[in-house]
């Protein structure tokens, strides 16, 4: 990718904060910028999951903890975040750590490398590991109590996003924003060799998420919904908001997130 590319990508994404701060897309406000991924290095591309895509009980009720994402745990246990995951193409792994952000601005001070059916303690309160999804983590309190979050649409506006015949196209650059700006996704970046995307969803109520080098075939969740993505189109390498060639992701919905 040469050098002008690069610094285009660079200014796009330092005005598309910006834009996010300002509530693009819908209405005044917008989730909180300070939560927005900082851009990705441009690394090679990992190796393709070796699967499965989901290990554990799919029945489980329990918190959603969305991949590049944090969420407040019950209890006061304190926020926990999905770090990290991976597969033998056998088993499902994930790394978790206390702590705030998304993406590459993940903080803790503590972390843990879980498997399906591990119990987990956080600061006193324990859970189950009850799933483990390229996508999510379900963590499941052992004392019983009810985890108040459920996977339903944005109770903001259940209507957001806009869909087309059930899909959602996602613009580089170009936040899609629930109208009270109370959540926010944006395609941060596309990559060619092979092709993935980069995505972003910022959310005021948590649910937050940082989906990197997504490739078409993967499912991702936010909003309460499940999606497929089924198109990236790399564009011609100008992030520009105002052009339309600029390259775009096609997420279609699967349902509702269990």
């Amino acid at each position: 990718m040469t050098a002008f590319v690069r610094s285009v990508r660079a200014g796009a994404l330092a005005g598309c904060v910006l834009v996010l701060a300002a509530g693009c897309g819908g209405g005044s406000g917008g989730a909180d910028a300070s939560d927005t991924p900082p851009p990705p290095s441009h690394a090679p591309a990992p190796p393709a999951d070796k699967g499965p895509q989901c290990e554990g009980t799919t029945t489980a009720k329990g918190l959603h903890v969305l991949r590049g994402g944090s969420e407040t745990l019950p209890g006061g246990a304190g926020p926990v975040l999905y770090k990290e995951g991976g597969s033998d193409g056998t088993h499902r792994t994930a790394t978790l750590s206390n702590g705030t952000g998304t993406g590459s601005a993940q903080s803790g001070t503590e972390s843990w490398r879980v498997r399906p059916g591990q119990s987990l303690t956080v600061k006193g309160t324990t859970f189950t590991v009850s799933q483990i999804c390229t996508y999510r983590v379900v963590l499941t309190p052992k004392d019983g109590t009810a985890v108040t979050q459920s996977p339903t649409p944005n109770p903001v506006d259940p209507t957001w996003p806009d869909l087309n015949n059930g899909r959602l196209r996602l613009r580089w650059h170009v936040p899609n924003t629930e109208k009270n700006g109370a959540i926010s996704a944006v395609l941060h970046d596309v990559e060619a060799g092979p092709d993935r995307a980069y995505i972003a969803v910022t959310s005021r109520a948590g649910g937050g998420a940082a989906y990197q080098d997504a490739r078409v075939g993967d499912t991702l969740e936010f909003s309460g919904r499940l999606w497929k993505v089924t198109v990236i189109d790399t564009g011609d390498g100008n992030p520009s908001m105002a052009n339309p060639r600029s390259g775009y992701v096609d997420l279609q919905l699967i349902g509702p997130s269990r």
